[in-house]
């Protein structure tokens, strides 16, 4: 088996442990009386759409005639070949949609997963440095330093506003969504600058994860406010 894979199985009992722990004092959740077993059956489930999705941006942007087998494309605790920007996209319209379809307060349901992997990926990276015995690019390294400084920002800085109430719910997404793909289209930029395209499909869509979530972002936070205020 796929030492990623593995890795991967940690990392979301991990991440299920965090997520339990900021649900369980969550003043909205108790509210609503949200059971936490819908909230693990919500886990999994974008766990699902998130495996698929970092498969499919992975095969999409890296075509191999291998993996277009679809018994190949499912494979992949044998077979290894994910995206991690593809998983945190797809998760994440996964979780939208779904959220809102059974009603759930979309936007404290996407920060509580948001601020749960915020935590565990810098973990994971450390897991797999290990497991990897440092043998890792400068691509995985930058990545890998970027998500502990992300961690301490979003974790202990930005999520007690949430807290207290002074963000919106769903600003921590968008705002971390937004900051995720600009620091990976730089680390991608400067990496491969001799051949580096903005014209490139995948980089456009990066590009657009920087950009649509800083406008939603701003409509949240500023239009809708001073609206309100009128």
């Amino acid at each position: 088996m796929n030492l990623l894979f593995i890795v991967l199985l940690i990392c979301f009992f991990i991440f299920l442990y965090v997520l339990y722990y900021h649900v369980k004092d969550d003043f909205m959740i108790a509210r609503k009386d949200i059971a936490i077993d819908k909230i693990f059956n919500l886990a999994f489930l974008t766990g699902i759409a998130a495996l698929f999705s970092a498969r499919l941006f992975y095969i999409f942007f890296n075509p191999s005639v291998e993996l277009f087998n679809p018994l190949i494309f499912l494979a992949f605790p044998y077979v290894s070949g994910l995206s991690l920007f593809g998983g945190l996209i797809g998760g994440s319209l996964f979780l939208y949609t779904y959220a809102g379809y059974k009603r759930l307060p979309v936007g404290k349901i996407l920060d509580l997963f948001t601020i749960s992997f915020i935590t565990i990926l810098p973990i994971g990276y450390l897991i797999n440095f290990v497991i990897l015995l440092g043998k890792t690019d400068l691509f995985y390294k930058i990545n890998a330093f970027s998500s502990f400084i992300t961690f301490i920002f979003f974790v202990k800085i930005i999520y007690h506003f949430a807290e207290k109430g002074e963000v919106e719910d769903g600003s921590v997404s968008l705002m971390y969504l937004s900051v995720f793909s600009f620091i990976y289209f730089i680390v991608k930029l400067f990496l491969n600058i001799k051949t580096f395209s903005f014209l490139n499909f995948e980089n456009i869509i990066i590009l657009l994860s920087v950009f649509v979530p800083l406008i939603l972002l701003l409509n949240q936070e500023i239009i809708n406010k001073f609206l309100t205020k009128k």
